[in-house]
């Protein structure tokens, strides 16, 4: 199968590949099927690619790479929506927003994560109370050094 799109070209991928996110993610209902790719090698950062609609593409992180002490109470009721048999089945991953020109400003939606089952390729974007849909990713103390690196 492929998508062609102007911010990839073309990208091959296998039926298997996709995750079908039944309802959509907030704010783009027509996009229900996504492949998730490396952003690069070695980098923590990937691209959620809509099938549907190749303009449109995300980028996410596994916020447990960035975040150490999170805690995510996943519902009994979105558990068994995804049809989750094991946690080991369970991928969790937060949509990122880097502004323009800005990126040492780059945020996370923590409060509404995508929860995926790897066995079944199905997902669901959850909903988390307590947690900032707008979460830096990059500590205020570390904010000068990369605006540093990011001149030279």
């Amino acid at each position: 199968m492929e998508i062609h799109g102007t911010r990839f070209g073309t990208l091959e991928f296998q039926e298997q590949d996709i995750i079908t996110i039944r309802e959509g993610l907030l704010g783009f209902p027509m996009s229900k099927r996504y492949i998730l790719f490396p952003f690069g090698d070695e980098s923590s950062f990937f691209w959620l690619q809509s099938v549907d609609e190749a303009e449109i593409a995300f980028i996410v992180i596994n916020p447990f790479d960035f975040f150490n002490d999170l805690e995510f109470a996943i519902s009994d009721a979105d558990i068994q929506s995804l049809g989750l048999d094991s946690e080991e089945d369970s991928e969790l991953f937060t949509l990122v927003t880097i502004p323009e020109g800005h990126p040492e400003e780059m945020r996370t939606n923590l409060a509404g994560p995508v929860l995926v089952n790897a066995a079944n390729r199905t997902g669901k974007q959850v909903l988390m109370k307590g947690y900032s849909p707008r979460q830096p990713l990059i500590p205020d103390a570390l904010k000068d050094e990369f605006r540093v690196s990011k001149q030279k």
